[in-house]
């Protein structure tokens, strides 16, 4: 199939590099780069429109609600949270909500992330963002309140570890305190009723009329990056996913507002799916893949050319535009059936797709890229995914491959979580489970 080859006359190697970064999710006003694939496929079950609605009713009827967010990693969750942050904030849904919004991973340990280290970083995460909105009540009431904490570690003076209402200064300077670590947990743990009760009795409160001043009618916080916890047992039957989000459940949902927060995928699909609905009350939101291929491996053609435009959106944004994004998504290659092949091989997973991009890039000096260099590419890049796994491993996933669905657990999830799985929605037909296409280019 031809269609490929020819290549506007400003795009480069560099610029489309930074284009298709895959650890760079949207910000809300890029546009221009957005692709929004699921009112296309998904028509009526968009799912940043069903949390955005979902939350409207909560500020409308003053009663709150925890809604939990998941997907594969690199599907887009922070770019989708980020878009509703937006239509929140601006009342683009018919009712201003302000959002204050904890990106997890810069401020904690998430390879050893507990109850009381979350909820500290979200208080003080609320107090920054209360701040920077012009409320400066927020200051004097957080500087006062940890102060007092601190005030009874013995070795940590309230002097030689400040407590300031800047995030930056109040993080790093604990990250000196290392030793202190186990003794200040212990502590706050000690401590999370009264932080909790204080949270709920006085800067709620406080900020939801200074808020009202503002034109909002209330908040929310969004808790990003949870999903990202590295998965280990914390005894000889629980895991520290089910302990941050089954065990301490009530105190995620202690505030006295709506929270959002994202969990990982393989505990949102495994057996504690239905203790997750029952503790917060509502089924758990998935950004899903784009689906590229049905059950039988037959392409989606919808699917299939979202793709395409999101490769052509970033391509024109690399000095390739204005024009049509398919095209210009085309010319990146010899022959436009080279970038279908790309596509179905991510399997409909963003990040994916931008990896195989990025790595293709890294093989040539000149665009479009050649049919030689993508046929010596896939096959490496087949093999070095399937390198980690072990024989038990491939017999599930024959199993996933024959069957379409979860098979023997732990090792499953395990596979599902690490990508060698990828999980679809079937509309009514539920959701199915497919290898990640890769691993059809060899032999398992």
């Amino acid at each position: 199939m031809g269609g490929g080859g020819t290549l506007p006359p400003m795009i480069d190697i560099a610029a489309l590099y930074r284009q298709i970064d895959p650890l760079r999710p949207l910000e809300a006003d890029e546009d221009d780069l957005y692709v929004d694939w699921q009112q296309r496929l998904l028509p009526g079950d968009d799912v940043k429109s069903r949390l955005v609605g979902s939350l409207i009713r909560s500020a409308s009827s003053g009663y709150p609600v925890t809604r939990l967010l998941t997907g594969h990693r690199g599907s887009g969750k922070t770019t989708e949270l980020n878009r509703v942050r937006r239509a929140l904030q601006s009342g683009a849904a018919g009712r201003k909500v302000f959002v204050s919004r904890l990106n997890a991973q810069m401020w904690l340990d998430l390879d050893d992330l507990q109850v009381e280290d979350l909820m500290l970083q979200v208080v003080r995460q609320l107090a920054s963002d209360l701040r920077a909105e012009g409320m400066r009540l927020v200051a004097n009431w957080y500087r006062g309140f940890f102060q007092s904490i601190l005030a009874r570690m013995r070795g940590v003076s309230v002097e030689s570890m400040e407590v300031g209402i800047d995030p930056v200064r109040f993080s790093f300077t604990r990250k000196d305190f290392p030793s202190e670590r186990d003794q200040f947990r212990t502590l706050l743990r000690g401590q999370l009723p009264t932080v909790l009760d204080l949270v709920n009795t006085e800067l709620l409160p406080e900020a939801r009329r200074y808020l009202k001043t503002q034109g909002y009618e209330d908040l929310l916080l969004i808790v990003d990056d949870l999903d990202k916890m590295p998965k280990k047992l914390v005894d000889d039957r629980h895991t520290n996913h089910e302990q941050l989000f089954l065990d301490n459940s009530s105190t995620l949902r202690a505030f006295n507002c709506s929270v959002l927060m994202t969990i990982p995928i393989d505990l949102a699909y495994s057996r504690a799916q239905g203790r997750l609905r029952a503790q917060y009350g509502a089924a758990i939101a998935t950004v899903p893949l784009v689906t590229v291929a049905d059950r039988s491996g037959a392409p989606v053609g919808a699917g299939v050319e979202a793709l395409v435009e999101v490769v052509g959106r970033r391509a024109l944004a690399a000095g390739g535009g204005p024009g049509d994004p398919a095209a210009c998504a085309a010319a990146l290659f010899e022959d436009r059936e080279l970038l279908l092949r790309l596509v179905r091989l991510s399997g409909g997973l963003l990040r994916e797709l931008f990896v195989l991009l990025t790595e293709l890039l890294d093989r040539v000096d000149d665009l479009p890229v050649s049919r030689a260099t993508v046929e010596r590419y896939v096959p490496r890049a087949a093999f070095d995914l399937a390198r980690g796994l072990f024989p038990a491993d491939k017999e599930v996933l024959r199993q996933v491959a024959a069957t379409h669905e979860a098979a023997e657990e732990p090792r499953f999830f395990d596979l599902l979580r690490n990508h060698y799985v990828f999980a679809y929605e079937a509309g009514l037909d539920g959701y199915w489970y497919g290898l990640n296409p890769l691993l059809h280019e060899i032999a398992l």
